[in-house]
């Protein structure tokens, strides 16, 4: 028996039943599409988790004030998180210069209340050196930035973030040359000396930053960016200290150089031996992206297997049918067993059919696989989400469909082969 007549004798079987065909391979279909579309959407989480890291800049190595792999968890705590300074920041500069992209220093300043144009805003003020642009990859709509010249002297000049600007003075409006003032109400307590107070600041804008877009839920462009000294000396008084040291690493395989380089230069100027005494931090974005995508690989891999859970139970189903059609087609067998037919034809016959089945299956689940994704991502609360299908994903779910029909189709097939040619062609 040609392989051609096995192919065309279990086409023939699956086209002559078409209903039980087609109710055999939804198991399949619904497998295949479950594997396609949840992978889809677990690979499409991780893309925009790296995304929304790398939006904060690319390769970046950060140090922050505190020991955060203590196991007292006090070292980040108190008067000694404030232990990190623009005289680090310097250092870096001047020891590791030629060796890394940019560095820059950040200074939190809290929330103000922003009035311009007869507006208000209440916004968030970040204290940053002149590095930040270049740390972070990102420009400027107009205007400039700040120069290291406003570093120096406190200047009080800013940047406003896209967001800011346009509810200060409203959409396509360029900011720069106007004036700003940054008011912060404190006081208020009971008892005659409990009247409120107000603090009032004024900037000159300078410059509005490229709309960014929101990073983990948080908006990027709703900012207002000034110089760290005047962060430090005009609005929170802590004079020197930062929050963090950002490094831009010369490229991706240079970061854990550069994150060891970082650490040395540190542990020297705070006069530490001992890097588990640090009274600092320094991650890398790698270890991030790293951990990250664990995160989201395992979430994928969770999603996956619900769907295998599927692709399971239409194997079963497969089985179940084969061995009714078996039994269906018993004198069938004996007849071509008395002709010739040899025991390798009858599993072969058998084992294409149920091949036929879930390959079939398989493809129409890539189809309705792929459906579903473009359903999803007519969602509102999915638009943004990347769903991503890949040809590992296809190729995986189409072979492992395969592999279902060989595995649960082989004990039917071969209960089919062994049937002796008699007691067959004997059977009612």
């Amino acid at each position: 028996m040609k392989i051609f007549d096995s192919f065309r004798s279990a086409l023939q079987s699956i086209i002559v039943n078409k209903l039980r065909s087609a109710l055999t391979m939804l198991g399949v279909i619904i497998g295949v599409a479950s594997v396609i579309a949840m992978v889809a959407v677990g690979n499409g989480a991780s893309i925009q988790v790296q995304q929304q890291v790398l939006s904060l800049g690319s390769n970046l190595v950060t140090v922050t004030a505190g020991n955060q792999n203590s196991d007292t968890g006090l070292r980040g705590a108190g008067v000694q998180s404030m232990n990190l300074t623009l005289d680090d920041m310097t250092a870096i500069q001047a020891q590791l210069g030629p060796t890394i992209g940019a560095v820059e220093a950040e200074q939190s300043a809290g929330r103000w209340q922003v009035t311009a144009a007869g507006q208000n805003w209440n916004s968030n003020i970040v204290g940053v050196t002149t590095g930040y642009p270049q740390v972070r990859d990102w420009g400027l709509a107009t205007g400039d930035f700040f120069t290291d010249d406003d570093v120096r002297v406190y200047a009080q000049v800013a940047v406003l973030g896209s967001t800011t600007a346009a509810n200060l003075f409203g959409d396509g409006v360029d900011p720069t040359g106007q004036t700003i003032q940054l008011r912060q109400v404190f006081g208020g307590g009971g008892g005659a000396g409990g009247a409120q107070r107000a603090r009032i600041v004024n900037f000159k804008v300078v410059g509005m930053l490229d709309a960014k877009g929101t990073t983990f839920g948080f908006s990027r462009d709703d900012q207002i960016l000034v110089p760290t000294t005047t962060a430090q000396r005009v609005l929170t008084g802590r004079t020197n200290s930062v929050n963090t040291i950002i490094v831009k690493a010369a490229s991706s395989d240079e970061m854990a150089n550069t994150t060891a380089d970082v650490t040395d230069v540190l542990l020297q100027r705070h006069k530490i031996s001992d890097p588990a005494s640090a009274d600092f931090t320094v991650t890398n974005q790698n270890d991030t992206l790293a951990a990250l995508n664990q995160v989201t690989g395992t979430f994928t891999i969770l999603l996956a297997a619900i769907g295998g859970i599927s692709l399971l139970v239409g194997g079963i189903g497969i089985m179940n049918i084969m061995l009714v059609s078996v039994n269906e087609r018993t004198r069938e067998i004996g007849i071509r067993k008395a002709v010739g037919a040899r025991r390798r034809d009858i599993l072969t016959q058998f084992l294409i059919e149920a091949i036929g089945l879930t390959g079939i299956g398989g493809i129409l689940g890539i189809l309705l696989g792929w459906g579903i994704t473009v359903v999803v991502k007519q969602i509102p609360a999915a638009a943004n989400i990347p769903i991503a299908i890949t040809a590992g994903t296809v190729a995986i779910a189409v072979g492992v469909s395969v592999a279902i029909g060989v595995v649960f189709g082989l004990y039917p097939a071969m209960r089919a082969a062994r049937l002796h040619p008699i007691q067959a062609l004997r059977y009612e």
